[in-house]
């Protein structure tokens, strides 16, 4: 076989060996076409080489293909049933396709075969979490730090665990040992503050934050969370930085995570769109804002003749690429793609994207543009009753809620007209029920 790129010149025969080697080294390097292409002709050499499996399978997950990179992955096991690494990489690919059975049951196998590998443990751990079954997780970061002491990951996973089962004072002590090891670390801060905030601390919780931005004083979560734990200098939106700190690195679990907060949002605003529109006929122009993973985009699809999505999250927008039901994905601030979307869209959706902005009239008038006359919004908010000067304000949790009159004044200015505005229950949070408003407004014409 042959290639020819980097250490071996055009046309040089590789042996077995130094194809697969050759490979590994695009991989790493970043060359996926050319490593896999390379994988392949080790395959076509020696259809069950079982490196060459499990290279090419790990390759398939990082480009998207899971389903392959499992098939890949367990017919490498298949011929090497002791190998750790193998095991270790089935159990990441699994977890991240929500098989989390398998994927346990993968990461058990890698601690039968390496039970001195915290790594492992901790890979466990998550899955445990995920599954919900708290006490076993946490008694895995505990195995963890047992054998390394100075995890930060462990130890900020194990204050996770903690918190959710309500055990604060030992959830704050792990984050407050993570800080200790490893001071610069932001997701340390960002969950004891969350510790805090669990447990009603809100001046404490205040406290991580400002210890938190005094270290990183560019920090634009660190300056949000300060913000939504003390009222004060609350900006009118969660910054671009401030959504991408919050989203990026969570799409994995984005959608297990909701389902636990049995999360209504997608389901709500299809509703209205049923109440108001009738049953789908297809033929609209519809832009889901905010998509996220895709949530809406499968209950939305049956409106549609063009569906677009545009989120801030590349990673978020990957997942929502995977649904299939997307004509377009675009990775862009909503404010500044509505004001390029003149007169494109008949509909716009966006479940709990508007949580994220506290003034509510430039985002609105842009979707207004972007709407052609006749055309409707329809969109979710967090309830913030009738109390607020402002029309909004800022929770400790970092969200945004408003009220209902602000709502209707921000439509207004828009130039929209309301259609309905309705109290529902959007998911909940800490067993309790986030009150929210659904909303409809319409483009005149």
């Amino acid at each position: 076989m042959t290639r020819g790129r980097g250490s071996k010149e055009k046309g040089q025969q590789l042996t077995l060996a130094e194809a697969l080697a050759f490979a590994l080294e695009l991989h790493k390097g970043g060359h996926f076409d050319e490593a896999e292409a390379l994988y392949r002709e080790v395959l076509e050499a020696e259809p069950e080489q079982p490196d060459a499996l499990h290279y090419l399978g790990v390759l398939s997950h990082q480009t998207g293909d899971g389903e392959a990179a499992v098939t890949l992955i367990e017919r490498a096991i298949a011929r090497l049933p002791d190998h750790a690494d193998m095991h270790n990489n089935l159990g990441n690919v699994l977890s991240e396709l929500g098989r989390l059975d398998e994927a346990a049951a993968a990461y058990r196998k890698v601690i039968a075969l390496r039970p001195d590998d915290p790594d492992a443990y901790g890979n466990f751990g998550v899955v445990l979490k995920e599954q919900g079954k708290l006490d076993e997780a946490a008694e895995i970061y505990r195995k963890a730090l047992a054998l390394m002491p100075d995890s930060v990951q462990a130890l900020q996973n194990l204050g996770n665990v903690l918190r959710r089962q309500g055990k604060y004072h030992e959830a704050a002590a792990a984050c407050r040992r993570a800080i200790e090891v490893l001071p610069g670390d932001s997701k340390s801060y960002l969950v004891l503050g969350s510790v805090y905030y669990a447990a009603g601390r809100l001046d404490e919780a205040a406290a991580v934050y400002q210890k938190w931005l005094d270290r990183d004083p560019d920090n634009a979560l660190a300056r949000h969370m300060l913000a939504a734990s003390t009222g004060r200098d609350v900006p009118e939106r969660a910054s671009d930085q401030v959504v991408r700190q919050m989203f990026e690195g969570f799409a994995g679990s984005f959608e297990r995570v909701l389902d636990k907060l049995e999360y209504r949002a997608p389901a709500l605003i299809t509703a209205c769109l049923a109440a108001e529109l009738g049953a789908p006929a297809g033929g609209l122009d519809v832009l889901d804002a905010g998509c996220g993973t895709g949530l809406c985009g499968p209950l939305l699809a049956p409106y549609t003749r063009r569906l677009t999505g545009v989120d801030l999250s590349p990673a978020m927008l990957a997942k929502a690429k995977g649904r299939g039901v997307y004509d377009a994905l675009e990775a862009a601030e909503l404010t500044a793609f509505l004001e390029g979307q003149a007169g494109a869209y008949d509909l716009i959706a966006s479940a709990d994207t508007l949580c994220y902005f506290g003034a509510l009239e430039a985002v609105l008038a842009a979707a207004a543009r972007a709407l052609r006359p006749g055309g409707r919004l329809v969109f979710t908010l967090e309830n913030a009753g009738q109390d607020e000067d402002a029309g909004f304000r800022l929770g400790p949790h970092g969200r945004y809620s408003h009220t209902k009159d602000y709502v209707r004044r921000s439509l207004a200015g828009a130039g929209l007209a309301l259609r309905s505005l309705e109290d529902d229950v959007l998911r909940k949070e800490g067993g309790k029920a986030v009150a929210g408003l659904v909303v409809l407004a319409q483009r005149p014409g």
